[in-house]
């Protein structure tokens, strides 16, 4: 670390102390002095674009995300996702994949504390009731992947209903969090819209908790999960529902998907809607977040896989079902 550099980190420790007592202006300064001894570090122009935001000085906190971004062009700090929040730049269709890489990276040694007694989520017990009624009428040994794994959290509840589970995530410190639990067969760093050929292609089950509001367009993370299903073979996931189609982006920096444009993108899929409820999926600034919790089943084939279940082939573009 140079002695700029040593330097600036030192009077950002001190602006970020200042944010913390609410002294606004006296944090925007004492970053801007931050910034003097070393204007190449991407993160104090982070900062103080974060700490403009919050002081109501739009046109300052574009120019310091701005400047973040040039000097990091691959947005490990998520600096693009504030200026499309900002509306200084067009909406894409899912967050940088190094930004979410690095965000869960970071977040890995706290992710379920924060979030099973911070936020309250209940992601994978939504997941796990939607899909039950269905479980015992799949074929076994019943094989499940599971999209966007993170720490393991939603095998912490199905692992004693399946037969054998892989999980796929972007970031490496999620799955070693999750291989450390033991519960699955397979975990693999990558992307689920690019699913890696080590793994396999006749899971009777996918999952995806939590992951899909990370993406715009669910296109092709839809296709990937179709391609590793048998015929028939089921997928639950969850999302948040959106008023703008086909997507925007939330102030929690998670897409919100329109319903029409969730019912489009299955179709050309090739998944049919199987049940559609809504649940709190976790709390945000003591708010509940609501979401939907969607089964589908891939292509044709169901009678070999299911029995004694009525399918809702033709979706009524409604939410009618509330999992507590």
């Amino acid at each position: 670390m140079s002695k700029d550099r040593m330097l600036a980190s030192r009077r950002l420790d001190i602006a970020l102390a200042l944010l913390d007592q609410n002294d606004i202006e006296a944090a925007i300064e004492v970053a801007q002095a931050a910034l003097s001894a070393d204007p190449d570090w991407q993160e104090t122009h982070f900062v103080l674009g974060d700490m403009f935001e919050r002081a109501d000085q739009r046109e300052n906190a574009i120019e310091a995300f701005r400047q973040c971004l040039a000097l990091d062009p691959v947005d490990r700090m998520g600096a693009e996702i504030r200026l499309t929040l900002l509306g200084a730049v067009a909406l894409r269709d899912r967050l940088p994949p190094d930004y979410v890489r690095a965000l869960f990276d970071d977040y890995a040694p706290r992710f379920e504390t924060s979030l099973r007694d911070g936020l309250v989520y209940r992601g994978p017990e939504l997941l796990f009731e939607a899909v039950r009624s269905w479980l015992p009428e799949l074929l076994r040994p019943l094989r499940v992947l599971d999209l966007g794994c993170g720490t393991g959290l939603v095998a912490d509840v199905f692992a004693g209903h399946v037969d054998v589970i892989d999980g796929v995530d972007l970031s490496p410190r999620m799955i070693n969090r999750a291989r450390a639990k033991g519960m699955y067969r397979n975990l693999v760093a990558a992307d689920i819209t690019d699913l890696p050929d080590s793994l396999d292609d006749d899971y009777g089950l996918v999952l995806a908790g939590d992951v899909l509001n990370y993406l715009g367009d669910l296109g092709p993370a839809l296709r990937a999960a179709h391609a590793r299903l048998v015929p028939g073979g089921l997928m639950v996931f969850t999302l948040e529902h959106g008023d703008i189609f086909p997507f925007d982006l939330g102030p929690g920096q998670r897409f919100r998907h329109h319903e029409g444009a969730i019912y489009d993108w299955l179709k050309d899929c090739q998944f049919e809607l199987l049940s559609d409820a809504t649940g709190i999926l976790r709390q945000e600034k003591g708010r509940p977040v609501s979401g939907r919790i969607m089964v589908v089943r891939a292509g044709d084939g169901i009678a070999n896989l299911l029995g004694g279940h009525d399918c809702v082939s033709e979706p009524d573009h409604s939410i009618d079902q509330t999992v507590h």
